[in-house]
């Protein structure tokens, strides 16, 4: 005998919504469990680094200060490192950077550009390094610039 059964609609859509609902429930909350990280990733304990304060054409740290020059954007040294600040011209391939200490030139340099290297010693005896690097089509019309940041430099 052949006995079929008759579902009401109605009930069948029900249950199934019920279990559709439940399962998306809980794929739902695996995935959201998956983006929660186990722990603090170490690099954020990095992040903070020295204060920094930009001013009326001034760059502010916390061992030297500097002008910077009109439509030039600022980028910020890493926050484990000694004080840095680079400077970047308007054409986006000159570069004044302000460095703590002594470097190595060879690390500083720029390829395929002129590089003027210099060390300055503020009135605290701390040593900053200067570094203009620019196209040479371009060298003399950024120099000015340069020389004021370098001539601007003070200790805070």
């Amino acid at each position: 005998m052949n006995q079929s059964k008759t579902f009401n609609a109605k009930t069948q859509k029900r249950k199934d919504a019920k279990h559709y609902f439940a399962s998306v429930c809980v794929v739902g909350c695996l995935i959201i469990a998956g983006c929660i990280p186990a722990h603090v990733p170490d690099n954020l304990d990095d992040t903070p680094g020295p204060p920094v304060v930009v001013d009326d054409h001034v760059y502010q740290g916390t061992v030297f200060n500097a002008r910077i020059p009109d439509g030039w954007r600022i980028i910020t040294g890493e926050a484990q490192a000694p004080q840095s600040v680079i400077f970047v011209a308007p054409d986006g391939k000159t570069l004044i950077r302000l460095i703590t200490g002594n470097v190595d030139e060879n690390a500083v340099t720029v390829a395929d550009q002129r590089n003027e290297i210099n060390s300055v010693t503020l009135a605290d005896a701390t040593i900053v390094t200067t570094v203009f690097s620019s196209p040479y089509s371009t060298w003399a019309s950024y120099l000015p610039a340069f020389e004021q940041v370098r001539d601007s430099l003070s200790s805070h």
